[in-house]
């Protein structure tokens, strides 16, 4: 191929693939413009660590509404939230280990349930799913200031609202010989049915 026909074709190719760029880019703005422009990107929301400060009070409700405000500092023992789901298999799976939890520690710790989810939960407290206190989270902003990644998920916090320990998940391996370690406690682990999911990946 002669030189002046590279020439030319390398001409075209290159005014090809600048009409894509700028199609492509007046399609981007043509479609921000519609949808109301550029917006931030929210900042994505990471597992807590220990040493993490927590806010001094929570505002949550109880199942019936009623405002409920939880504040580190009224007890001088830390405070093993529970963040959970009245719809969450995996917490109704993970109930035996913190049934146990609260047996064996619930002298040396105050434990409070956390709900993400307003739906069913008068019935999952009146049913006494959880052997100590359930509230729901009000706000998305209280799920932020927590952290929450999912459910469960267990965090430790100490009267000065510092974050003692954190744990996201059920109860099982790791988790399971974390949680165990760390209060000094011997669990059930979950329910055989369970484990067997859990392997399979379902």
């Amino acid at each position: 191929m002669s030189s002046p026909l590279k020439e030319i074709i390398g001409r075209n190719v290159g005014t090809a693939a600048l009409t894509t760029v700028l199609a492509l880019s007046l399609g981007l703005n043509v479609y921000l413009a519609r949808n109301g422009g550029l917006k931030p990107h929210p900042k994505p929301i990471v597992p807590l660590e220990a040493g993490a400060s927590l806010p001094s009070s929570i505002a949550m409700e109880d199942a019936t509404g009623k405002p409920v405000t939880l504040e580190f500092a009224d007890d001088k023992r830390p405070t093993v939230l529970y963040v959970l789901s009245p719809q969450c298999g995996w917490c109704k799976r993970n109930e035996e280990n913190m049934k146990a939890l609260y047996s064996a520690e619930g002298d040396r710790y105050r434990f409070v349930g956390v709900s993400i989810a307003s739906q069913n939960l008068a019935r999952y407290v009146s049913d006494k799913r959880e052997p100590f206190p359930v509230y729901l989270l009000k706000s998305k902003d209280e799920m932020d200031q927590l952290h929450v990644l999912g459910t469960p998920e267990t965090i430790v916090v100490g009267p000065d609202a510092k974050v003692m320990r954190a744990w996201q998940g059920v109860y099982i391996q790791q988790n399971q010989a974390e949680v165990e370690k760390y209060f000094g406690v011997k669990l059930p682990g979950l329910p055989e049915t369970a484990q067997v999911e859990k392997r399979s990946g379902v």
